[in-house]
């Protein structure tokens, strides 16, 4: 009899998690059925959750659309609360569509996407929701985009945190690099000959853009509407340049507004007053400025001496109308394209009590109302 008891405990212990599982699984199916309905034809493999709860899982999505496009996604996974994830992941993604102007395919490939937290399982069908239900927190890891089996794009790394509640955020792209040469033979014949001036501008002739960035920002709140909007960042351009920036500012909230909000809409900057701050701007020659003089010599069919002399008589003549920050910015850049500095430093004193908005009305006066100071190195 106690045997039989403990029997039937032990196995009642075990089926607690079974219903809501099942439920989930079910769910999961239906919300993805639901998303790709009316178009196209849809595949499912297994749809199954984990015996103990917690994880609710769907393999092999297979997807062609009305218009021949293709999505395979080897393996969908939800973790947490169905209702409330903790995170989705999609593990084996390739896509593959055709695009007008090219004889084949495009395929983009991506080892894992994991989101942090979106506030829902499965994205939404609407394009502005799916923004704001499941991007604030994305993780990609390794993107390949081919055609005819070629390479035109790969990316190892790219990170955004733009949920602003625990006070922290950034963007982080590791290793971009993309096969300019073989995309501009891809492009209509009338475009190729100024594509591959830029190219060759960008490159350094190698024909292979590559860039990495990261930037951080961070909310120091002061009191329930203003706080410090700390951020600094840098982004390379191999064999280019180098740019970075650091911003301290005191931002004043309008009321009823609160900072996750804003930086999830995009407006905190539009709405927020300056209380006043600083921001440093860096920009460090790596050859991009040197191949900008010899491209803007050639040309105007002069030598880059003359042409150099011809941008300082500009970089005056813009000083005479628009005052001396402008004159020394222009300048500064000059000193980059003729070798004479490595790097060119731009601090701006951000005003108090003002909107940002309001500049856009006379951005001429930028530099005096910012109080901007320029220096080479």
């Amino acid at each position: 009899m106690r045997s039989c008891f403990l029997t039937a405990a032990f196995a009642a212990a075990f089926m607690l998690p079974v219903a809501p599982a099942l439920a989930d699984a079910e769910r999961l199916e239906a919300d993805l059925r639901a998303l790709f309905a009316g178009r196209g034809e849809l595949s499912l493999g297994e749809v199954s959750t984990s015996l103990l709860g917690g994880e609710t899982r769907a393999e092999a999505i297979r997807f062609t659309g009305h218009d021949g496009e293709r999505l395979w996604v080897e393996r969908y996974v939800v973790s947490g609360d169905y209702d409330a994830p903790d995170a989705v992941t999609l593990e084996g993604v390739r896509l593959e569509g055709e695009v007008e102007e090219l004889e084949a395919p495009l395929t983009i490939a991506i080892e894992e996407v994991a989101l942090d937290a979106p506030d829902r399982a499965v994205p939404p069908r609407d394009d502005e929701a799916l923004e704001e239900a499941w991007f604030d927190g994305v993780t990609l890891t390794t993107l390949a985009i081919d055609h005819r089996e070629e390479r035109l794009a790969r990316l190892e790394l790219l990170s955004l945190d733009n949920d602003f509640a625990d006070g922290e955020g950034g963007l982080w792209l590791d290793a971009l690099s993309l096969d300019l040469t073989r995309m501009i033979a891809l492009s209509p014949e009338e475009e190729r000959t100024r594509l591959r001036m830029a190219s060759n501008v960008l490159t350094d002739g190698s024909g292979e853009l590559r860039l990495d960035a990261a930037f951080d920002a961070r909310w120091e709140p002061e009191d329930e509407r203003e706080g410090r909007l700390v951020s600094d960042g840098e982004l390379t351009l191999r064999d280019g340049l180098v740019f970075g920036l650091d911003l301290d500012s005191l931002l004043v909230l309008p009321e009823e507004g609160d900072v996750a909000t804003l930086m999830a809409e995009g407006t905190l900057l539009e709405e927020a007053a300056l209380g006043g701050g600083r921001l440093e701007l860096r920009l460090a020659e790596r050859g991009l400025f040197d191949r900008l003089a010899t491209l803007g010599a050639t040309m105007e069919g002069i030598s880059k001496a003359q042409y150099l002399e011809q941008a300082r008589t500009q970089a005056e003549g813009f000083g005479m109308m628009f005052g001396p920050q402008v004159r020394d910015l222009l300048n500064g850049l000059v000193d980059l394209m003729a070798g004479g500095a490595e790097s060119l430093v731009v601090t701006l004193d951000l005003p108090a009590e003002e909107r940002l908005e309001r500049f856009a009305e006379d951005p001429l006066a930028l530099p005096e109302r910012f109080a901007m100071r320029v220096e080479t190195r």
